[in-house]
Formats: structure tokens, sequence, C-alpha cells
């Protein structure tokens, strides 16, 4: 066991190797996740936190370092006859892209996580010349398989996916979006049905990092492994452009979310994240104030980055996973923080009036290597 802070009477490793005894992900709520286990899962990610509290993950990445970044969370359907909730993360210790391979965790709770007992660690590693980031996790319930799709970055931007029946054992690598440098970033999917599949990415032209601007765009699919060409959608942030983004059909709302952070010109050391929303996955409206600033909680005190989140309509909360930094005068610090917050908290803050200084108060040293 690698986190000393999680040793109990049933460790989390045991408990965890219990659950994967079992199907994918998940379980009804409050079911046992293994006969005579005691052991249960909770339905709700983070419900032990309270609303508004930050909790820093300790994740024990396969390099040592705890320093992650892009997160994605699998949050499995309530039919589902299993137990544990997944997140998938890329470390990132000192900026460094060799190490940034898609990783995964699991969890009873969604706070506390270890990794996955007999899975590949990390999942999947590079060609030479080449490094991997972004990773997005979507289920495919008529399959039963996690679907787990990953951007490659070489001369050109590949957009892999591996898919697994049990989150230990992956299948070999498979090519379904290809795209020259820096066009396909940040891969965000979405299944509404067995033959409709959605997936948003941000286009960043040749310059990438240095680009001046953004654009978002969305290709559709019917089986999620072959895609139709790139379609830019209206989302657009006044001041500022998406670089990382993640999205999800809210059934009880009939809408997309969309979470993203907005890079500066030629820098995405970024330090905004926002929330817009849309009927169609087209039109998007977006919102004058982000949801979250750089400098909200010590670990993201500069950079604010790539993030995911689930929406709980029982309760009417949104657990957020964010990913981000701080500098400490030489080098960026990387961690992956959650957070609960009220649906109502959070639309009514990104609904009030910017502060001015809101674009130019902060301008972190800029990322040599963006993850």
């Amino acid at each position: 066991m690698r986190w000393p802070q999680l040793r109990a009477a049933t460790s989390l490793s045991k408990r965890i190797l219990l659950a994967a005894g079992m199907a994918v992900v998940a379980c009804m709520p409050d079911r046992p996740v293994a006969p005579g286990s005691g052991t249960k899962r909770s339905d709700v990610p983070g419900a032990s936190v309270p609303i508004g509290q930050f909790s820093v993950l300790h994740l024990p990445t396969y390099d040592g370092s705890g320093e992650t970044v892009h997160p994605t969370y699998a949050g499995p359907p309530s039919p589902w006859p299993s137990s544990l909730h997944y997140l998938f993360v890329t470390p990132y210790p000192n900026g460094a892209s060799a190490m940034e391979n898609p990783s995964i965790f699991a969890g009873l709770d969604g706070v506390a996580w270890d990794s996955l007992p007999n899975a590949p660690d990390p999942l999947i590693r590079p060609d030479n010349g080449t490094y991997l980031s972004d990773p997005e996790a979507v289920y495919e319930p008529d399959l039963n398989e996690l679907y787990l799709y990953y951007r490659q970055v070489a001369d050109s931007n590949i957009i892999n996916l591996i898919t697994s029946t049990d989150g230990a054992h992956w299948d070999v690598p498979r090519v379904v979006v290809k795209g020259a440098n820096h066009t396909v970033i940040s891969p965000a999917v979405v299944r509404l049905s067995a033959g409709d599949w959605l997936m948003w990415s941000v286009n960043a032209g040749r310059l990438g990092c240095d680009a001046e601007t953004t654009t978002v765009e969305l290709r559709r699919s019917v089986d999620g492994l072959r895609w139709s060409p790139a379609q830019t959608v209206a989302l657009t942030q006044p001041g500022s452009w998406p670089w990382h983004i993640e999205v999800k059909w809210i059934p009880s709302r009939s809408e997309y979310w969309a979470v993203y952070n907005t890079k500066l010109p030629s820098n995405c050391a970024t330090s905004l994240l926002y929330l817009a929303t849309s009927p169609d996955g087209m039109i998007w409206t977006t919102y004058p104030s982000p949801m979250l600033m750089a400098g909200a909680t010590p670990e993201l005190q500069d950079i604010v980055y790539r993030s995911t989140f689930s929406y709980d309509a029982r309760t009417d909360v949104i657990t957020f996973w964010y990913s981000g930094a701080r500098y400490d005068g030489k080098r960026y610090k990387w961690s992956t923080v959650m957070q609960r917050r009220a649906r109502a908290e959070v639309f009514a803050q990104i609904s009030r009036s910017p502060a001015a200084a809101l674009f130019t108060s902060r301008r972190a040293p800029a990322l040599v290597n963006p993850p």
C-alpha cells in the first residue's frame, strides 16, 4: 500500500481487489461491493466531503511523483452490477511529457483512490519520439466496456482508443481520429445512444500553445470508432479562448455542459475555468465569469487546467475534479483537487459580471512542455 494515510482495518487496496472481482465500474446505491466484504460504495462521488471544501487527491502514480493532470472520471449509470469509481489521469512530474501516460485509479467514494489491481501501470506507453496526453473515458453499456480515448502527439495529433471489460485488461490501441498538429486537443466524448456519439476537441492550429486564438470542433460517430469530419461549433469565451474541454450530457436538464480552461494569446499557463451549456452541442451559451480561478486553493495557485465533473440530479450537486499547478519559483508542481458544489451556486457565480482585471491580473510563467 503506497498511501499510509489510507491504512485502516480493511485497506483501500483490499477493498478495491474485492470489488474488482465483479464487472466494470459501479453498483446500485449502497449495494455491497462483494459478498461478505462489508464494504459499500458511495453512489454519489465525494459525498463525504462538505460542499465547497477542496480535497487534494493523493494519487500513487507509477513514477512515484504523485503529480497529475488531465483527470477524466468514469461515472457509471446506476444499473451497473459492479462497485468502483474510476479516475484516469496522466502523471506530469516537473513538466516531463515522457511520463505523461494515461493511468487508471479506482476508489469507492470518489475521494480516496488507489491503483487498480492487475491493471497495467501506466495503461499505455508511447512509441519512441511521441508522447501521450488528454485521456477521456466513456462507458459503452451495450458491450459492457470502458472506452478510453487519448491523444498521441508526434508529427501529427492522433486520437487512439483502447477498451476494457474489467478495467484491468485492455486491448491494443486503435487510431480513430488523426489531424495535423495541434488541431485535435483534449477530446471530450459523449455517448447518447448506441448509434449516436459526439466528440468535441480544441483546434489550436500549427502553433498550439503559441496560438493567438483557438476554436472548438465537433465530430460525430455511430459507433465511437469511425468519426465524421470536424465542424466548428459556436463556443467562444470573450477575452480568452478554450484550451482543454470536457463535455457531458445532463439528462435531467436536457442539455450538454462543457467545462474548459481558457488561454491568452501565446500562452497556455491557464488561470480560468469556465462552464457553458448547450441544447444540441453546436450552439453554446457561455457565461461572463469563470467558475474557478487560479489561487482558489494552494495546489492550484498559478494554473487551473483540464478538469472533469459528475452531476447528481437527486442532490443537485456537481462534483469537480480540477487539475492545475503552483509555481515554486523554479518549476510547476501539478495536482488534482476535488470539490463538490451546489449547481445553483455555480450558475449564480458564472452569471455575475466579471472583475475588470480578470484577464490581466494573472500571467504565470510559460509552460515549456504544455500537457
